[in-house]
């Protein structure tokens, strides 16, 4: 699926400047306008990878996932730094918000999420960890060999991974 992106600088601009959507097609996810109908309207410093205002292109909505990082120690598991539950990412220790390397797992996470529609990503996970627990009889190995943290893990340090991504990638780490 594609969505045609519209890049505006938006900074102050009054709302009368977005009298050609009507409201209910406008969905607000922190800093990015998104129109149902499937155009969207992005501010430019959030697309540092396009060159000029106006610029028209098609790209996956996927792309256009936008996180919320928090911390909080409690609501993640022991022995875990951090878990995906989209569209958050909580973290166990404030110092986790700056390494790229760890957020860039979790975002491959959220992507892998949105691509399952999110519950049946929960249930997949569950179900595979289940499977992964009985051949290998050990919780982090089996944790470790999901598809989906193979995929995250192997991919982690490439920080441009999720542009090049191509749809239900996981599939290959079987």
């Amino acid at each position: 699926m594609s969505v045609r992106l519209f890049i505006k600088t938006i900074g102050a601009v009054p709302a009368p400047a977005f009298a050609a959507i009507p409201a209910f097609e406008v969905v607000l996810f922190r800093k990015a306008f998104v129109a149902l109908r499937g155009d969207v309207i992005i501010t430019l410093f959030q697309c540092y990878f396009f060159l000029e205002v106006g610029h028209t292109t098609k790209i996956p909505i996927s792309y256009l996932v936008y996180m919320f990082v928090f911390v909080n120690r409690y609501l993640v598991p022991k022995n875990f730094t951090g878990m995906s539950l989209w569209p958050f990412i909580i973290l166990k220790y404030k110092g986790l918000k700056s390494d790229k390397v760890f957020l860039n797992h979790e975002r491959i996470h959220l992507r892998q999420q949105l691509e399952l529609l999110i519950i049946p990503f929960y249930v997949w996970y569950g179900v595979e960890f289940i499977l992964r627990l009985i051949q290998y009889r050990n919780r982090k190995e089996a944790y470790r060999n999901i598809s989906f943290e193979r995929e995250a893990y192997r991919n982690e340090k490439d920080l441009d991974y999720l542009k090049t991504r191509s749809l239900w990638r996981f599939l290959i780490y079987k």
